[in-house]
Protein backbone atom coordinates (compact mmCIF):
# COMPACT_ATOMS: atom_id res chain seq x y z
CA UNK A 1 0.00 0.00 0.00
CA UNK A 2 0.84 3.45 -0.52
CA UNK A 3 1.83 5.59 2.20
CA UNK A 4 -0.94 7.98 2.95
CA UNK A 5 0.73 10.89 1.91
CA UNK A 6 1.61 9.70 -1.58
CA UNK A 7 -2.44 9.00 -2.36
CA UNK A 8 -4.77 11.03 -3.86
CA UNK A 9 -8.30 11.23 -2.55
CA UNK A 10 -9.81 14.72 -2.87
CA UNK A 11 -12.32 14.70 -5.49
CA UNK A 12 -10.86 18.36 -6.49
CA UNK A 13 -7.59 16.75 -6.78
CA UNK A 14 -9.05 14.33 -9.57
CA UNK A 15 -10.87 17.01 -11.38
CA UNK A 16 -8.17 19.20 -11.95
CA UNK A 17 -5.97 16.32 -13.14
CA UNK A 18 -8.73 14.81 -15.19
CA UNK A 19 -8.26 18.84 -16.76
CA UNK A 20 -5.09 19.75 -16.98
CA UNK A 21 -2.84 16.34 -16.93
CA UNK A 22 -1.93 14.32 -20.39
CA UNK A 23 -3.44 11.06 -20.52
CA UNK A 24 -1.92 7.58 -22.03
CA UNK A 25 -4.49 4.49 -22.18
CA UNK A 26 -4.47 1.03 -23.38
CA UNK A 27 -6.24 -1.47 -23.14
CA UNK A 28 -6.30 -2.13 -19.69
CA UNK A 29 -6.23 1.04 -18.54
CA UNK A 30 -5.52 5.13 -18.66
CA UNK A 31 -3.14 6.85 -17.25
CA UNK A 32 -3.18 10.58 -15.90
CA UNK A 33 -0.40 12.66 -15.42
CA UNK A 34 0.14 16.28 -13.80
CA UNK A 35 3.01 18.14 -12.77
CA UNK A 36 2.44 19.80 -9.94
CA UNK A 37 3.41 23.66 -10.07
CA UNK A 38 2.83 27.20 -8.43
CA UNK A 39 0.19 26.87 -5.67
CA UNK A 40 -0.37 23.00 -6.50
CA UNK A 41 3.19 22.13 -5.66
CA UNK A 42 3.38 22.80 -2.30
CA UNK A 43 0.04 20.57 -1.59
CA UNK A 44 2.90 17.63 -0.84
CA UNK A 45 5.98 16.60 -1.33
CA UNK A 46 6.59 13.89 -3.85
CA UNK A 47 4.16 12.15 -6.12
CA UNK A 48 0.88 11.05 -5.59
CA UNK A 49 -1.02 8.44 -7.02
CA UNK A 50 -5.10 7.36 -7.02
CA UNK A 51 -6.85 4.98 -8.52
CA UNK A 52 -9.97 4.66 -10.28
CA UNK A 53 -12.33 1.71 -11.21
CA UNK A 54 -15.65 2.62 -12.94
CA UNK A 55 -18.90 0.92 -11.54
CA UNK A 56 -19.65 0.25 -15.31
CA UNK A 57 -17.21 -2.03 -14.63
CA UNK A 58 -19.26 -4.60 -12.21
CA UNK A 59 -19.79 -4.55 -8.50
CA UNK A 60 -17.79 -3.53 -5.15
CA UNK A 61 -15.86 -6.74 -5.42
CA UNK A 62 -14.93 -6.78 -9.47
CA UNK A 63 -13.78 -2.90 -8.88
CA UNK A 64 -11.88 -4.10 -5.81
CA UNK A 65 -10.04 -6.53 -7.18
CA UNK A 66 -9.06 -4.65 -10.59
CA UNK A 67 -7.77 -1.84 -8.48
CA UNK A 68 -5.79 -4.11 -5.84
CA UNK A 69 -4.17 -5.57 -8.96
CA UNK A 70 -3.25 -1.96 -10.45
CA UNK A 71 -2.10 -0.94 -7.11
CA UNK A 72 0.36 -3.93 -7.39
CA UNK A 73 1.43 -3.64 -10.15
CA UNK A 74 2.23 0.61 -9.76
CA UNK A 75 3.95 -0.83 -6.20
CA UNK A 76 6.13 -2.82 -7.68
CA UNK A 77 7.79 -0.22 -9.88
CA UNK A 78 7.91 2.53 -7.12
CA UNK A 79 11.66 2.11 -7.23
CA UNK A 80 11.34 2.71 -10.59
CA UNK A 81 9.06 6.35 -10.54
CA UNK A 82 10.34 9.61 -11.18
CA UNK A 83 10.64 11.80 -7.78
CA UNK A 84 9.10 15.29 -7.91
CA UNK A 85 6.33 17.06 -7.52
CA UNK A 86 3.27 14.80 -9.93
CA UNK A 87 0.11 13.58 -9.88
CA UNK A 88 -0.99 10.32 -11.47
CA UNK A 89 -4.26 8.60 -12.07
CA UNK A 90 -4.71 4.88 -13.11
CA UNK A 91 -7.86 4.45 -14.38
CA UNK A 92 -9.01 0.50 -15.05
CA UNK A 93 -10.66 -0.36 -18.05
CA UNK A 94 -13.31 -3.47 -19.20
CA UNK A 95 -9.98 -5.38 -20.28
CA UNK A 96 -8.69 -5.50 -16.96
CA UNK A 97 -11.34 -7.43 -15.24
CA UNK A 98 -10.47 -10.48 -16.89
CA UNK A 99 -6.47 -9.83 -17.83
CA UNK A 100 -3.98 -12.23 -16.75
CA UNK A 101 -1.18 -10.75 -14.07
CA UNK A 102 1.43 -10.30 -15.94
CA UNK A 103 -0.49 -8.59 -18.90
CA UNK A 104 -1.32 -5.98 -16.03
CA UNK A 105 1.98 -5.99 -15.00
CA UNK A 106 3.40 -5.30 -18.45
CA UNK A 107 0.66 -2.89 -18.63
CA UNK A 108 1.23 -0.46 -16.16
CA UNK A 109 4.81 -0.36 -17.12
CA UNK A 110 3.97 0.72 -20.34
CA UNK A 111 2.04 3.48 -19.74
CA UNK A 112 4.67 4.56 -16.79
CA UNK A 113 6.89 4.73 -19.41
CA UNK A 114 4.67 6.73 -22.09
CA UNK A 115 4.19 9.00 -18.91
CA UNK A 116 7.30 9.60 -18.64
CA UNK A 117 6.97 8.51 -15.20
CA UNK A 118 9.85 6.38 -15.01
CA UNK A 119 13.75 7.14 -14.30
CA UNK A 120 15.33 5.05 -16.68
CA UNK A 121 14.15 3.23 -19.45
CA UNK A 122 17.18 0.93 -19.89
CA UNK A 123 17.73 -0.29 -16.96
CA UNK A 124 13.95 -0.67 -16.01
CA UNK A 125 13.12 -2.76 -19.72
CA UNK A 126 16.11 -4.81 -18.67
CA UNK A 127 14.86 -5.26 -15.25
CA UNK A 128 11.98 -8.47 -15.05
CA UNK A 129 9.19 -6.78 -13.58
CA UNK A 130 8.40 -9.33 -10.49
CA UNK A 131 12.02 -8.32 -9.38
CA UNK A 132 11.29 -4.51 -8.76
Amino acid sequence: MLPAEQRLRENRDFRLIYSRGRSHANGLAVLYVMRRSGDHANVASGRRIGFVVSKKLGNAVVRNRIKRRLREAVRLRLPDLREGPFDVIIVGRTGARAAEWKAIEVAITELLRRGGMLRDAQSVSQRPAAEA
